[in-house]
Formats: C-alpha cells, sequence, structure tokens
C-alpha cells in the first residue's frame, strides 16, 4: 500500500481534455483561411466604410437648361437648344467622384429633372431626353427652384445655366454664395413672328367675324412676306406684306362664316424660328343656346331672353329637368324645387334644396354696395344706380362668388361645384328697377353664356402653350382620349364635378378631347413677344459676362469616398483563388452543395458591384407643409399653423417624411424634406404684402423626391393676390401629388380695410370721374376717410361704416395730363391692421379733348364754341367742306360735333368713316339739329343714321298735314352710265324712290313716272299702303331712249290736281338735256294750284339753268350733284321737306326723363330756359332718352355703338330754336 497525491489524476484528466479542443483538430489549410478572409471583407463591404477626401471642383452643381421656344433658333448648326445640349453634356462629363448634380429644365415652368445625384450617368440620361419646346421661358422659376435645392445642405456648389439670352436679364436671388455660370448661344436675330391672333364675333351680322392678328419683325432688316387666312384649308385672305425692322403691325380681316371650324393664320417665311410662323383658332359651330323657362310668368325675364337672336326659350314645368341633356341652361324664376339635378342654373327669387346657400330670412331695401367688374357675368354692367325693394337673406355655406353685394347679404351670387353651375338672383324681379334698365338683358345674355359658354370670346377654346386644358365633359362620361398635335393619346379622367384637364400643353396646334361621339378641339398658340424676338439682349448678355465665375474650379471642397466597392473586389478576387485552389484539389469532382453555394455567392458580390438591387414597395409618404406668411395671416394663425404642423409631424410614421415651405410672394424652403425637427419661430418669407398661392405648389412639385407617395397641406387664409393656386392644383393631380387644405380663419373684431379704390384707368383733361372707396368693416363704427392726389391732401370726411361692404364716392377731374395716383387712407377705432387701411388707383390723363366742331353757319357757332373752350377743351370749328375724309383725319380728334350739316354736304364714304369710327375705333359723335339736320338733312339709311342713338323717321302725328307726291324720273339712256362699274344712276334713283316709298305712311299718296321719249305710270297713283308691291314695280325701271320731259309733268299735274292731300308735291329727277315745251306756263299753274315743283339735276351734262328755272317757278328747291350716291339722300331729304312732318316749332320746355345718366346730372333743368323747336326722330329701342318734348319726342338721346358712343340733340345750337 503507497501513499499517492490527489492531484496526480488530474494531469492524465487535463491532457486528455487538451486533446479533444476543436482547433487541436484543424490541419493547417489553405482554402479555409482564403474562405475565412473572404467573409471578413463582404462583412466590412456590407458595413459601407467611407473616407474623407478633398476633391477640386463643386461639392454639388445645378445644370439649369433653357428649353423654351426662342431655343428651336436655327441660327447656330442644328439649333440653340442642340448647342446648349452639347455643352451641357460635356460640362456633365467633367463630374469626378464626390461630386452631386442636379438638372432642371427652364420652361414655363421649372421642373426638376434629376434630382441631386452623385451619378454622371442619371445627368447625362436627362439631358438626352431633353427637347426645346413651344413655351414661353421662364429662368427665373429655375433659379428660384435651384436656390430651394441649394439650402438643402451646405458646400461649394455652382450653377450652371446653358441658355441663349434672348430674354431680359431676371433677378438673381440669393444662391447661399453659389457660382452661376452662363453658357449663352445665339448669334443674330432674324426672326418674323405672330404675336398676337383672335378671332372675335362682330356684333352686326349673324356670320360675320373678324380675325386680329399682330406680326413684327425682331430682324434688322426688311422682311418681305405673305399671310395667309384660312378656314379649314379654304384661303379667306392673302396679303402680301413688308416690314422695316424692328415693326410691329396689325390687321384686321372680316370675313363670314356660317359652320365653324378651325381658322389658321401664316406667314410664308423661311426665318430662324418656325413655332410662331402659324396661329390657330377653333370657330364653334353657331347654335342657339337652349333654355328651359320654369316660371308663373314674368314679362321682364321673356322679353330679355326675346331679345337675344341665338336663345331658344322652351317653357314647361319642374318635370323637364330630368331631360337636362336637351336644355343648355334652365331659368327658375320664383319656383320652389325640392331639389335639381346637377347642371346649369339661373335662380330667380329661390333656393331649392342642396343649393349650398342657407336662406336666413329677408332683407328690406338693400342697397348695392359693390360688384364684381371682373366677372363674365357683369361685363359692361352698371348697378350704380338700381334700387331693390326686398331682398332674400343667404348666407354660401360653399365656394362660390359674390357677383352683387349689399352691406348684410350677396344680391347675384355664383356657384361652380359638385356638377351644379349656377347664378342666384336673390329678389323677385318685380320689386327692383333693374328690368328697366340696359344692364338687363346685358346681364342675362352674359349669365346664360358664362353658365354655358357658347359665343367665341367665352368657350375658352384658344391658348397660350403651357396653360392647361380644363373642360367639363358631357354628362355621364366616365373617361375621354386627348389627341395632341403629334398624334398621341393621353386617357383623361373627370374629377367629382365632371371636369377634365390636361397640363402638358407645350406644343403649339391642335387638341383633342373626345368621349364617345363628343369632341371638342382647342388650338394652342405661342403668342410670346418675348420668345418671337430671339435676339439676344444686351442687358442679358452684360449680366451673362459680368456673373460672378465665383469660385475658383481649382478650389477643393471635403467630400467622402465609398470604400465598400474596394473591399468587394478583394472578397472577389479571394474567393475565385479558392475556387481555384478547390478546384485543383478535387481534381474538378465539385459536390453539388458546394458549387451552388460558391457559385451564388459570386453572383450576389458581381451584381452588387455592377449595381444591381432590389426594388420594395412602401407606404412611406412625404408631406410638404405650404404655410401662408403674407401680411394677411395674423402672428397668432401663424403660431396656430406652426402648432398644426408639429403635432402633424408627432403623428408621421417611422418612415415619413416632412419639410415645410413658407411663402408671401414668393415661396422659400424653411424646412428641407427629411425628419428633422421644426425650427420654433412663425414662418417667414419675403414680400409679405402678396400672396401667391400657386408659386408654393409649384415648388412643392419640384421639391419632391422620386419615391413614395406625395402631399401637399396648404394652411393659408385663401387670400390670393398674385398668380393661380387653380391652374397650379390641376399640375398637382396631373403629378399625383394630393392637396389638403387647412383655412386659416383671421379673427378681427374691429378691423376695417380698404378693399379697392376704383377709378377709370384714362380720363381726359378736365373730365370729371368719380373715385370710389370700397371699404369693409367687421362692425357698426365710424372713422375719418381722407384722399389723397400724387401726395397731396385732397380732403377727408367722416364716414359711417356699416358691417360689411361700404362704398363711397368722390367727384374729381384732373387739368394736368400724364399719370395721377390716387390714395386713400381710412382710420377708425379698434383697427388692429394698418397695412391694410390704404387703398391706391392710378389715372393716366390724355391731355386736353380734341373736339371737331362741323358748323354750317359758321358766324352762328360762336357762341357754342367758346361755351366748350370755357370747358377747357381743344375745339376746332370748320365748314362742312373740312370734314377729314380719312381715318387718319377723323383719329386726330376725340370727338365730332356735326351742327346743321345736311347730309348732302357729305360724301357716302365721309359717312361710312364716321361710322367706322365711332365704332371701331371708339370715337364720340354729337349731331346738333337745325333746318338741315337729321331728316331733314338727308340722312335717313344713311350710316350715320345707323351711328346715332335716333333714327330720322318722324313719329307721325293727327296735325301733320297728309302729302300726295308723284316723282318724275328719267330713265333715258344717259341714265344707265355707271360711275365705279356697281350702280348706274338709275339705280341708286330707284333705291331713292324706295326710301321714299318707306318714308311716307298710309295717310299718304305716292305716284312714279318713268319717261324718256315716252313716258309711263310705273306706280299709278294712290295710297302708300302696300309699299313692298310699289317698292317691287319701281325696282322694274328700264333705261333706254332720249328726254322728253314735259308730257310726264303734263301728267303728274293732271293726275295730282285732284288729289284731296293738303300738301301736293312733284319732284323730277333728270341728268340731261329736255326737249324745248311751255314748261314755264305749266309749272305756274301747277304753283298757283298749290302744287310745288322741285328739281334734282344729275351729273355736268345736266340742264343745271332749266332745273334751276323750273324749282323756281314751282316755288320748290333745286339739288345739284355729281355724286350719284346723293341720289337717295336728296330724294329723302325732300320728301321729309315737302311732308312739313320733321320740324316742330312750338315753344317748349324739356323734361328730364333720365336723371341719373352722367350728360344731365349736376344741372337745374327747373332752370333752364324753354326752346323754340326741334326735329322730329325715333329713339332708338336701346337709347338712353335723357330729355323729351312736350310731344314725348326725343330731345336728348344718347347710346354706346360699337367701342365709341354717340349723342343727338334734336334742337339747334344757335338763337333761332
Amino acid at each position: 500500500q503507497a501513499v499517492v497525491s490527489s492531484t496526480l489524476l488530474w494531469t492524465d484528466s487535463l491532457r486528455d481534455q487538451q486533446a479533444s479542443a476543436p482547433f487541436r483538430r484543424l490541419k493547417p489549410n489553405l482554402l479555409l483561411l482564403l474562405q475565412i478572409l473572404a467573409i471578413l471583407l463582404l462583412a466590412l463591404a456590407l458595413a459601407r466604410p467611407v473616407r474623407t477626401v478633398l476633391l477640386p471642383g463643386y461639392a454639388r452643381t445645378v445644370f439649369i437648361v433653357d428649353v423654351s421656344a426662342s431655343m428651336q433658333a436655327t441660327d447656330v448648326p442644328g439649333s440653340r437648344f442642340a448647342a446648349a445640349k452639347e455643352a451641357a453634356l460635356a460640362a456633365a462629363s467633367t463630374l469626378g467622384n464626390g461630386q452631386q448634380a442636379m438638372l432642371i429644365a427652364a420652361g414655363h415652368e421649372a421642373q426638376v429633372v434629376v434630382p441631386f445625384t452623385d451619378d454622371p450617368s442619371a445627368i447625362r440620361r436627362g439631358l438626352a431626353g431633353l427637347t426645346a419646346l413651344d413655351v414661353p421661358g421662364r429662368l427665373s422659376d429655375a433659379l428660384r427652384l435651384a436656390q430651394a435645392n441649394l439650402q438643402i445642405q451646405g458646400g461649394t456648389a455652382a450653377v450652371e445655366v446653358f441658355t441663349d439670352g434672348a430674354f431680359d436679364p431676371p433677378r438673381l436671388p440669393d444662391l447661399g454664395g453659389a457660382a452661376v455660370h452662363w453658357h449663352r448661344f445665339g448669334q443674330r436675330g432674324t426672326n418674323v413672328g405672330i404675336t398676337a391672333f383672335e378671332a372675335r364675333k362682330t356684333f352686326f351680322g349673324a356670320f360675320d367675324y373678324q380675325a386680329f392678328l399682330s406680326v413684327a419683325n425682331y430682324g434688322s432688316e426688311s422682311a418681305s412676306f405673305d399671310i395667309a387666312l384660312t378656314m379649314d384649308g379654304r384661303r379667306i385672305k392673302a396679303e402680301r406684306v413688308t416690314l422695316t425692322p424692328e415693326l410691329k403691325r396689325s390687321f384686321v380681316f372680316p370675313f363670314l362664316d356660317r359652320e365653324g371650324g378651325v381658322l389658321k393664320a401664316e406667314i410664308s417665311l423661311r426665318d430662324d424660328l418656325l413655332a410662331d410662323n402659324q396661329a390657330l383658332a377653333v370657330l364653334p359651330p353657331p347654335r342657339p343656346l337652349r333654355i328651359l323657362l320654369v316660371s308663373p310668368g314674368n314679362p321682364f325675364l321673356e322679353k330679355a331672353l326675346a331679345a337675344d337672336a341665338q336663345v331658344h326659350v322652351t317653357r314647361g314645368g319642374l318635370e323637364l329637368l330630368e331631360r337636362k341633356s336637351q336644355y343648355d341652361v334652365a331659368i327658375l324664376d320664383g319656383v320652389q324645387a325640392a331639389r335639381v339635378p346637377p347642371g346649369r342654373y339661373l335662380f330667380v327669387n329661390t333656393v331649392p334644396e342642396g343649393v349650398p346657400l342657407e336662406v336666413q330670412g329677408r332683407v328690406q331695401e338693400p342697397a348695392i354696395v359693390d360688384w364684381d367688374r371682373g366677372h363674365p357675368a357683369m361685363r359692361y354692367i352698371d348697378l350704380s344706380k338700381v334700387a331693390i325693394q326686398e331682398a332674400m337673406r343667404v348666407r354660401p355655406v360653399s365656394g362660390g362668388r359674390a357677383l352683387v353685394e349689399s352691406n348684410l347679404t350677396p344680391l347675384v351670387y355664383a356657384l361652380d361645384e359638385g356638377g351644379l353651375k349656377a347664378i342666384f338672383i336673390g329678389f323677385d324681379l318685380f320689386r327692383t328697377d333693374l328690368p328697366l334698365r340696359v344692364a338687363f338683358p346685358l346681364f342675362v345674355s352674359n349669365a346664360l353664356r358664362w353658365l354655358s359658354p357658347s359665343r367665341l370670346e367665352d368657350a375658352g377654346l384658344q391658348l397660350r402653350t403651357g396653360q392647361p386644358l380644363n373642360i367639363a365633359l358631357p354628362d355621364g362620361a366616365s373617361e375621354a382620349t386627348l389627341v395632341d398635335p403629334a398624334g398621341r393619346q393621353h386617357a383623361l379622367r373627370p374629377d367629382a364635378d365632371g371636369r377634365a384637364s390636361f397640363a402638358n400643353t407645350t406644343r403649339v396646334g391642335m387638341y383633342a378631347i373626345r368621349a364617345g361621339d363628343w369632341e371638342q378641339r382647342f388650338a394652342l398658340n405661342l403668342l410670346e413677344d418675348g420668345e418671337s424676338n430671339v435676339a439676344v439682349r444686351a442687358q442679358s448678355a452684360a449680366a451673362a459676362d459680368a456673373s460672378p465665375a465665383s469660385g475658383d474650379d481649382s478650389r477643393l471642397f471635403p467630400t467622402r469616398q465609398d470604400l465598400w466597392k474596394l473591399f468587394a473586389i478583394a472578397a472577389l478576387v479571394l474567393l475565385l483563388l479558392e475556387g481555384a485552389l478547390y478546384h485543383r484539389e478535387t481534381r474538378g469532382q465539385w459536390p453539388w452543395g458546394a458549387a451552388v453555394f460558391r457559385a451564388a455567392v459570386l453572383l450576389v458580390v458581381v451584381a452588387g458591384l455592377a449595381g444591381f438591387g432590389l426594388r420594395r414597395e412602401t407606404d412611406a409618404q412625404t408631406v410638404l407643409f405650404l404655410l401662408d406668411a403674407s401680411d394677411s395671416v395674423s402672428l397668432e394663425n401663424r403660431a396656430k399653423a406652426r402648432q398644426y404642423v408639429a403635432e402633424a409631424v408627432k403623428a408621421m410614421g417611422p418612415h415619413d417624411r416632412h419639410g415645410v415651405i413658407a411663402f408671401g410672394g414668393s415661396p422659400v424652403v424653411e424646412t428641407v424634406i427629411g425628419r428633422e425637427p421644426l425650427p420654433t419661430r412663425p414662418p417667414q418669407a419675403g414680400d409679405g404684402r402678396n400672396t401667391d398661392i400657386g408659386a408654393a405648389i409649384k415648388l412643392a412639385l419640384a421639391a419632391f423626391p422620386q419615391e413614395g407617395a406625395r402631399r401637399i397641406v396648404l394652411l393659408s387664409d385663401g387670400n390670393e393676390n398674385r398668380g393661380s393656386a387653380q391652374e397650379a392644383a390641376q399640375l398637382a393631380r396631373t403629378a399625383g401629388a394630393e392637396i389638403y387644405a387647412v383655412p386659416l380663419q383671421n379673427d378681427y373684431g374691429a378691423e376695417v380695410l380698404i378693399e379697392r379704390l376704383v377709378v377709370p384707368s384714362e380720363v381726359k383733361f378736365g373730365e370729371s370721374f368719380l373715385v370710389r372707396v370700397v371699404a369693409w368693416s367687421a362692425k357698426a363704427t365710424s372713422g375719418r376717410l381722407s384722399l389723397y392726389r400724387g401726395g397731396e391732401f385732397v380732403g377727408a370726411q367722416a364716414v359711417k361704416l356699416a358691417a360689411g361692404k361700404n362704398v363711397f364716392a368722390y367727384q374729381q377731374s384732373i387739368d394736368r395730363g400724364g399719370f395721377h395716383m390716387f390714395q386713400a387712407r381710412l382710420e377708425a377705432q379698434g383697427d388692429t391692421i394698418e397695412e391694410n387701411n390704404r387703398g391706391i388707383g392710378l389715372v393716366a390723363v390724355r391731355g386736353r379733348p380734341r373736339v371737331l366742331y362741323v358748323e354750317k353757319d359758321r358766324d352762328q357757332g360762336t357762341n357754342l364754341l367758346s361755351a366748350l373752350r370755357s370747358q377747357r377743351l381743344q375745339v376746332e370749328m370748320v365748314g362742312p367742306e373740312a370734314l377729314p375724309r380719312t381715318m387718319q383725319g377723323l383719329n386726330r380728334y376725340d370727338s365730332i360735333i356735326l351742327s346743321n350739316v345736311s347730309a348732302l354736304r357729305i360724301s357716302k364714304p365721309q359717312m361710312e368713316l364716321l361710322r367706322t369710327y365711332v365704332r371701331d375705333q371708339g370715337g364720340g359723335l354729337l349731331m346738333l339739329g337745325g333746318e338741315e339736320s337729321f331728316g331733314v338733312g338727308g340722312f335717313y339709311r344713311t350710316p350715320i343714321e345707323e351711328a346715332l342713338p335716333v333714327t330720322m323717321e318722324a313719329r307721325q302725328k293727327v296735325e301733320i298735314p297728309s302729302l300726295a307726291v308723284v316723282l318724275v324720273i328719267d330713265r333715258s339712256g344717259s341714265m344707265e352710265t355707271s360711275v365705279d362699274s356697281r350702280f348706274s344712276k338709275l339705280d341708286l334713283a330707284k333705291e331713292a324712290a324706295q326710301l321714299v316709298v318707306e318714308l311716307l305712311d298710309e295717310r299718304n299718296e305716292v305716284g312714279v313716272i318713268s319717261f324718256d321719249t315716252a313716258w309711263s305710270w310705273v306706280v299709278p297713283m294712290g295710297p302708300a299702303k302696300d309699299k313692298d308691291r310699289i317698292i317691287r314695280e319701281i325696282s322694274t325701271i328700264k333705261a333706254g331712249g332720249g328726254t322728253d320731259l314735259f308730257p310726264p309733268l303734263k301728267e303728274a299735274y293732271q293726275t295730282i290736281y285732284d288729289r284731296n292731300a293738303l300738301l301736293r308735291h312733284v319732284l323730277v329727277l333728270s341728268d340731261g338735256e329736255v326737249t324745248a315745251a311751255d314748261f314755264p306756263g305749266l309749272v305756274r299753274r301747277m304753283q298757283k294750284d298749290k302744287i310745288t315743283v322741285s328739281s334734282v339735276a344729275v351729273g355736268k351734262d345736266s340742264d343745271v339753268r332749266f332745273m334751276t328755272e323750273l324749282s323756281r317757278w314751282g316755288r320748290g328747291r333745286f339739288y345739284y350733284t355729281e355724286d350719284i350716291y346723293s341720289i337717295p339722300r336728296i330724294l329723302t331729304l325732300e320728301t321729309q321737306l315737302a311732308s312739313k312732318a320733321s320740324i316742330v316749332e312750338q315753344a317748349f320746355r324739356p323734361v328730364l326723363s333720365h336723371g341719373s345718366h352722367e350728360i344731365v346730372q349736376d344741372i337745374r333743368w327747373d332752370q333752364a330756359p324753354p326752346l323754340g323747336g326741334y326735329v322730329s326722330a325715333t329713339p332708338k329701342p336701346t337709347a338712353d332718352v335723357l330729355l323729351l318734348s312736350h310731344q314725348r319726342d326725343p330731345v336728348l338721346a344718347a347710346w354706346r355703338y360699337g367701342l365709341g358712343r354717340s349723342v343727338a340733340f334734336t334742337s339747334d345750337a344757335k338763337a333761332k330754336w
């Protein structure tokens, strides 16, 4: 037995445990080592290690490429755009590792084509996809977009602008120190372009149109070319034109059209830019508006509808509303309807269920304080004197537009939403004087055209490139197809209101929208002076040369370089080496598992190095908050908006991102897109006096990243005064971005403000006009209103303000030419915002009005001349012979006065010029009465009568004596001669006889004898009842033979002798020598029997001496003319003189019949002296009769004729009357 230590066995046990450890069992193996190293390298590659290095150049570069129409100019090889694109590609190829670049296309909208990327190939692909568009350029928008994107992170930056310099230099925004490099392309500016084109319906003739065209030569040399106007390929007009350098010329081409179609204007000239060599317009086919009238009976409304020749009215009940496709507009007049289907309506004194207006009772005698002069339904309407006894009090509960307002309620309201387009009139037409005014039929016509556009000017079928198309599809249409000028088709889907929109209108030409059998075409044109003028502006060239090339290209910028590719390549090399060794060891006998695994690893590594990746769907979204920071948003609301955004950001998902854009007149990126915390200060923006919601939306669209859903949250008070939010919203819809609006309502309990200052844009020297101040108050209060002109104090007044809108008017006149600024300032106790208490208006004073006073008796016109000159008018008095014979001569004057001037002293071309001067040139015409004016002056059925507010027909009265007249007309061979190859003397004599017949009433008698060597009764003596038959018989007179006057004159004497008429008259017309006979004895016997004889000698070959004696013997009047076109005027003048129906010589006091008219205001008519006589006339239906005679004839009448105005004063301006 032996004693041993207790640790003896531990040594063997430890030896056994060490022998069984894993690494003891491993033998040295090279393949295993390579595999382990490859795994380590791949792990490092997945960790994406980076290192910071300094590289020459800029960290970020923004490429801005001008894609506007002027870039298509071909003054450089290919085009300016091709050269700019090539230069941009060359610049993109110089981008190095670590440099980021962005590509922006500058067209009518700035668009981010490629966001910031460090992949130069993406920039090159973006450039390759760019093309020059037919749109105006907005380079300043592109620079602001670059500014917004450069704010996202710091570092050196450069903006490379590739453009042609054919623009006025833009104002550079603050680019944070980024260098701006201008690359300009363009050598010359040789281009002739169409800069304006419009087709319009004339106000005369159902199928008469005018095409207005402006063409400009922007080159340095004269250009000759042809202008062609065609309708669906059919030539209407062609004209050869020569334009001197830098000259713009306008053309007006009249034409007829009965079917509608595409009107095209084209110039045949090969210049540097082709996009502006043609312009298109769509003329809708003329068709009547189909109106359904549901009314218990309203003569005012029915007459207004009947006065519109393009309206077809169907009367019926409410059950016809279900057949809405048969009618364009339904009118509900005082009819209670439970609910109306979607459609177009005119509601008069009724609010059906479902219409977003809440009825809150009635308002007694609401005064009209303002109306929306800019709305299409309110064009050419003046409601300043309209009185209303009672109206409905309503509160709008959704979006709409008040057209006419009182202090307490909108009186006329327009709606267009949810498939319902309507105008609401909130009062009974029997309880207002509106239907008695000219404004009423105009309003009804305008309202119907706004509800269902049918007129060419209302249809909106001609747009400029870049403007979105927006159209209401037919009822029931769920989709539509748009075909662009290139023939490509685009699917359109209507919104909830049944409207479809298309924003990609970047090419000139025709766009057609089709839905089933329905089709609507639109014409899009360039029509942009800035693009047609392709010459490089001197200012822009200087700005480009002076722009800072700041930023030395040798400067260094820090950047991070990725190292994962190096580790991945090393791992790939090790895996290949390991595979080769394994292949040798196994002698090519690879197990399937090992082969598949090694191949999969190699493919993954190679794919990663090649840039392949996996795409996965994500529910992440980017939300951009647009915060209104304009002055109209209170600080309290700005803080609330900030709090709203903060709470919304807290509720966002883990993958969502957000950004903040503050805007006023221009938007600024306040918080870049990401997950950064929001700043604590309220939003701030430049130009707080303006609100441009559209610009903020467009910046948001450009700032959105490519991936993820897009959402815009707009926090604003909606007081937009710049840009178009609606147009931007259409772009957002096309881009797939949702817009949510959060209204910011300002609560100012005692706020007062001036909405606007209404002044005429242009007045004449010394002309009296009204300055209207439109003010709004949150509650009834009092204040002080001050008016300034040119900075000088005019006056102040204490005013009482009712809750709501208030209007204050002040009479002003200016006796100094030039531009004059009016400013109104309103002060009230408790007012919180001082900035909105001012209103500004600008008036242009043209200088002293020039008046041409044409007076027959110049020695008797001195009193009127002195009176006019005392009113600071520049008056020139001339005789009828000095009346201008050219439009240029007439346009030297603002108004023309014709005082007792006979139509025989004015030629027919001069009359047509005067009519055109008033109608188309906007001139003024005043005709004063006298013994040779109006009807007794021969103006019946003349162009001047067409321009005047009265016709020359005298109202027949009991005391006017009956008349028997015989016309003795020469039909000899010489009467067949013509002056201008269109009408002979006999043709005009027959026309004159027909006009004489029209002047006579049924109590008068007429006969017509024609003669040559023989005579015959063309119209036997008899009552002038069947005028159509008499006129037809007169037209059968034919020429031939000699001139033997005595037998027909004797026959006329014998026939008229037996007539019982109080006045008997014979009128002889001849152009040659007559056969001798006892004319003195015959005519003197006629005179003794109280039969008067007048004579008309036509032409130089007529026996003037004999015809003069003939009228002297017969106690009549003699007329001589060498102008055959004056024959109708002579005969109508003589008929009115013979009838003694037109001149009324009785003392009377004129009666004021239209005291609110501006012509008769501020005159004490009760103190006006009596008048001694006037020329009887008949007012036209739409004329304003201001003064009436004791026999209810017009003494003073006025109206608007085309673009101008005319006035008739039927008494004279001399001592006689």
